[in-house]
């Protein structure tokens, strides 16, 4: 994949896209509608938060936004390239005050098509609120066909 500084992919000024939601916990199937129908432009995770819907609960979460559905939650797999960022979160003092709240993203990857996000959470019955911050590129066809390709080889068969 053709990094940002490359003439033939480039950051879309203006381009940087927040999306906001709330899910429920230990759920899966919660697709992030991005594709826009062309294979010329896409996305790079730039931001990845989670937090409670009542932060005051003595409860923990995890989630991972991938670019497929993963059935099992409860375990990260730095090594699937579905999976571009993760995070946990803990209410403040249920683990320690410097352990509560932690994230990663992929830096070089680049979203084509849609966008799922998941969740593993110690109790069901809660919300999860997250926020994924985005920033739109634009490149010839044949990136983002090499893009759609980079996500998907190698790791097998969805989970």
């Amino acid at each position: 994949m053709r990094e940002e500084g490359d003439e033939k992919m480039k950051r879309i000024k203006d381009g940087r896209k927040v999306v906001r939601g709330q899910i429920e916990s230990n759920t899966y199937l919660n697709r992030i509608h991005l594709f826009d129908g062309k294979f010329t432009t896409g996305y790079r995770i730039v931001g990845f938060h989670i937090v409670s819907e009542d932060p005051l609960l003595q409860e923990a979460f995890m989630a991972t936004v991938s670019t497929e559905p993963k059935s099992a939650q409860d375990k990260w797999d730095y090594s699937n390239v579905e999976e571009l960022a993760w995070a946990k979160w803990t209410q403040a003092y249920a683990i320690g005050p410097t352990d509560n709240d932690w994230r990663n993203y992929v830096e070089a990857n680049m979203v084509v098509e849609d966008l799922w996000i998941g969740n593993y959470c110690t109790t069901d019955n809660q919300v999860l609120n997250y926020e994924i911050v985005l920033d739109k590129y634009v490149f010839p066809a044949w990136d983002g066909a090499g893009v759609l390709v980079q996500n998907l080889s190698q790791a097998g068969p969805s989970s």
